[in-house]
């Protein structure tokens, strides 16, 4: 918004004035628990958490792996960057004083075998078959050279991505289905700490 007049300075502010950023907490630690309640001792159980800022809408951020001992440390800074959070939210800005629901699980066995299949495709694709099709798409030879280097960097990153998912040891739980999950609210930006059984 360009400010040009004492009537947009006025918008700005109410602007300013009515937007908040919502609880976020300062840490969370959930620990796995096998049927009988003990710890689950098992590294690269990969977690999904769902942060809903509203009744609508919600930020994802899956992958999320636990560590030796069977725990999932996530602080305030991680769950704003790596999710839609890191474009908008400010702490400069008032705090929301509504609680946010989230909702925390092992990811679906099923759901990762599948992704991971999926980029297995992909990524076997070789570049020449991406430039004929980006050809048969109208691009230019120009426009192809652009765009390969970005194809190729998105390649490399997906091809770690998927090595780091093939070491996820969800088939090995028992309840990695996506029925148990944590689902609880943060009334304030404190540290929490969870158990999943």
């Amino acid at each position: 918004m360009k400010i040009d007049s004492p009537e947009k300075f006025t918008e700005y502010a109410d602007e300013l004035q009515n937007k908040k950023h919502p609880i976020l907490p300062n840490k969370i630690s959930i620990q796995l628990k096998d049927k009988d309640g003990d710890n689950l001792k098992m590294e690269n159980v990969l977690c999904h958490l769902n942060i809903y800022i509203d009744s609508l809408s919600y930020y994802t951020y899956s992958f999320i792996p636990t560590n030796s001992n069977g725990i999932v440390n996530l602080t305030k800074e991680e769950m704003i960057q790596n999710t839609e959070l890191k474009h908008y939210f400010d702490e400069k800005i008032p705090m929301d004083k509504t609680p946010v629901k989230f909702d925390f699980m092992v990811m679906d066995n099923n759901l990762l075998n599948g992704i991971i299949s999926s980029m297995e495709n992909y990524l076997n694709i070789d570049i020449e078959s991406i430039k004929t099709d980006l050809k048969s798409r109208g691009l230019t030879d120009v426009q192809i050279a652009l765009q390969i280097p970005a194809i190729e960097e998105k390649m490399k990153s997906d091809k770690q991505l998927s090595e780091f998912l093939k070491k996820n040891k969800n088939a090995e739980l028992n309840y990695s289905n996506g029925e148990k999950k944590i689902t609880d609210f943060w009334n304030s930006e404190s540290d929490y700490n969870y158990e999943l059984k």
